[in-house]
């Protein structure tokens, strides 16, 4: 039987497009699925992301990397994964250059804490887990070959995955998850904004959500982002926006509502301003090719 390695490698690299589709099942199973294969000696050093507005699933095949997290670094091992939440900022060191790893993004529909939880924190696969991220693999494989019908085999195999980790992580949370307090400031106006990201949310609100005073929390938002807090919490919810035209046949002033524009003709300023000149239309357009 081929080594882990050996089937992941057959899979595009960073630079390829590896494949996306939408699950037409409930919610926990991922919608807009990718996976990726990586390895240190074709790999480039991707610019800082903060507005992904998928989950991005890390696994390492072999060797050992670093990712940074907002403003926390972890080294992976062989054998572990890491999860990075919607709209968290991340990038890879480039101290170690013999790995291969598989990253896979997608995004869960609905609102579920489960993942939220499990993020930023390394875990180890168990054999039967691995086993499962095998036939991940495999059926994704089927599906860039032109079997569609494998591109629902690939997802529901991949929520499997996910289930698995909850359930043994569950139990553990309580004593491996950091009090609210306790985590890093920047992950938690992160985490914050993007749970609202259907509204606006004011510096006076996060302040006391967060129990930081306002001046603290721009500094520091500022310093580590290299952008305004009221930049980035607008364009959270643009990016949501623009989901939601690609996405349904809501109007546009529905859509506007949905994140927290007073009016339509706002968030076609807004939009036309921060995507060069885009409008409504021309996303929606898009999504139809």
């Amino acid at each position: 039987m081929k080594s882990f390695s050996e089937i992941c490698s057959t899979l595009p690299n960073s630079t390829s497009v590896s494949g996306r589709g939408a699950s037409s099942v409930p919610p926990l199973i991922p919608e807009r699925f990718s996976l990726r294969y990586h390895n240190g000696a074709s790999y480039q050093l991707w610019d800082r992301v903060f507005c992904h507005d998928t989950f991005i699933f890390i696994y390492m095949i072999s060797g050992q990397r670093e990712v940074c997290i907002n403003d926390c670094t972890y080294t992976l091992k062989k054998g572990e994964m890491i999860l990075i939440p919607p709209y968290f900022r991340h990038y890879f060191s480039g101290e170690y250059r013999d790995f291969e790893s598989l990253l896979a993004s997608f995004v869960i529909p609905g609102k579920d804490r489960r993942l939220p939880d499990l993020s930023c924190q390394p875990w180890h696969l168990t054999r039967r887990e691995e086993k499962t991220l095998r036939l991940v693999v495999a059926s994704f494989k089927n599906w860039l070959g032109g079997n569609s019908a494998a591109a629902e085999e690939t997802v529901c195999y991949f929520a499997v995955l996910l289930r698995r980790i909850q359930s043994i992580a569950a139990p553990e949370l309580s004593t491996r998850r950091l009090p609210e307090a306790e985590r890093p400031l920047l992950n938690r106006i992160t985490a914050y904004l993007a749970a609202n990201r259907h509204r606006h949310v004011t510096l006076a609100e996060l302040s006391r959500e967060l129990h930081v005073s306002g001046s603290t929390l721009r500094q520091t938002f500022r310093k580590k982002m290299n952008v305004s807090l009221g930049h980035y919490e607008l364009v959270l919810r643009l990016r949501h926006g623009i989901q939601l035209l690609r996405s349904t046949g809501l109007s546009v002033a529905e859509i506007a509502e949905r994140v927290g524009f007073s009016s339509a003709n706002g968030f076609l300023l807004a939009i036309k301003r921060e995507c060069r000149g885009a409008t409504p239309k021309s996303f929606r357009t898009m999504s139809r090719r």
